[in-house]
């Protein structure tokens, strides 16, 4: 409660004792003005956009070569835009560029579609950093290996960066996962990108939830080593398949639910943050088993149309553990989609906040219609959001 003290505005400083000054003062302090012993608010350490799946989806006008180039083009010049405002770092974009499923050379075509599409950001002097999804990969019927895995070769040619030779060398596929899989620090954060596909063998099964399926075939074990042994006061993990199944998606990590659940412990411990696409929408929620909680950012927005949200029921499809999955809040519309990108802003004292910049397109599969309305913020929240 603020003390009352007597109004000397309108009586010259001089008429006063300076003991009645000293206590003015004590009294000012007192009554909530902020003290120079208060510790300074925490401030920007850097900031990151991210958005994933532009795989060509849509009316023809709004595609080129296997990509969503429409709305590709408008999310990289509003990064680039946003970039002048509050310096963005760079961005990330986990899997799902292209179409792909094809061969070699027209999967390479479709990623040099993309890079030409995302050149504003590359032209800002903004780094990406990738991933590869499942398009790129072209999985089998059931998410088994491809031993013709026809992106490694034009993926690596078009997105190997040095900084990032520091993947794991095999896997239990017996295959390289060096520049598929990798990490990097960026001041106070450690970022570990990794393909969930790689390590596949024949057995593979996208169909099967329960413990022990796929074990181990989805996140290599160097991924847990980095993670645990971080020393950054906030980590960030991307891959292209969440952590949980939903109705359109249920091919997720939970399809490997011993790694999930393994990476979520590990998560947790490190302040950690999961960061996916796969499912063509906006979602934010809480991952928790037991005491573990890690918030997961699915932001499948970057052009693939929409799948509406719904729950899929996976103790049902077998499993039975104890991590559970809590939509905090989400965009999405297969008839009008939601299109878009986050920025997260990182703080010195480990914290972050993000905002979920986007747009709904009115008439997606219009062969001819392609006008944008403006990209505005739909979303705004904080890590503390997600340990509620």
């Amino acid at each position: 409660m603020h003390q009352k003290t007597k109004d000397f505005r309108f009586k010259p400083v001089s008429a006063f004792p300076l003991c009645m000054i000293l206590f003015a003062t004590v009294v000012v302090n007192l009554t909530g003005c902020a003290s120079s012993s208060d510790p300074a608010p925490p401030t920007v350490s850097f900031r990151f956009a991210m958005t994933d799946d532009s795989r060509a989806q849509g009316g023809a006008a709004a595609v080129t070569n296997g990509v969503s180039t429409t709305v590709v083009a408008a999310v990289a010049n509003d990064i680039v835009a946003q970039n002048a405002k509050q310096k963005i770092d760079f961005v990330l974009f986990p899997g799902d560029m292209v179409s792909g499923y094809t061969d070699t050379a027209t999967v390479g075509s479709q990623l040099d579609t993309w890079k030409s599409t995302m050149k504003p950001v590359y032209d800002a002097n903004i780094a990406v950093y990738t991933t590869r999804g499942n398009h790129e990969y072209n999985d089998l019927t059931t998410g088994s290996s491809n031993p013709a895995d026809p992106s490694r070769a034009p993926y690596l040619a078009k997105f190997f960066d040095n900084m990032l030779q520091n993947g794991p060398t095999t896997n239990l596929a017996g295959v390289s996962e060096v520049g598929l899989t990798y990490s990097f620090t960026y001041k106070n954060a450690k970022f570990i990108g990794f393909d969930e596909y790689a390590g596949r063998l024949s057995t593979f099964d996208n169909t099967k939830f329960a413990a022990g399926s796929n074990k181990g075939q989805m996140v290599n074990p160097w991924v847990i080593n980095e993670l645990n042994s971080s020393t950054a006061g906030v980590n960030f993990v991307m891959a292209h398949e969440g952590l949980w199944p939903t109705k359109s998606h249920p091919d997720t990590l939970g399809n490997d639910p011993d790694s999930r659940d393994v990476l979520v412990h590990a998560l947790s411990a490190k302040n950690g943050t999961f960061l996916c696409g796969h499912d063509h929408m906006f979602v934010r929620a809480t991952v928790k088993n037991g005491s573990d909680k890690v918030p997961q950012l699915l932001v499948g927005t970057g052009g693939a149309g929409n799948y509406d949200y719904g729950v899929f029921n996976n103790y049902s499809a077998g499993y039975k553990g104890a991590t559970t999955y809590t939509p905090l809040n989400h965009f999405s519309n297969s008839k009008n989609p939601y299109f878009g990108y986050i920025i997260v802003t990182v703080y010195s004292d480990n914290t972050w906040s993000a905002e979920f910049r986007g747009f709904q397109f009115n008439t997606w599969n219009s062969a001819t219609d392609v006008s944008l309305t403006p990209i505005t913020v739909l979303d705004s929240f904080k890590n503390a959001d997600f340990y509620q």
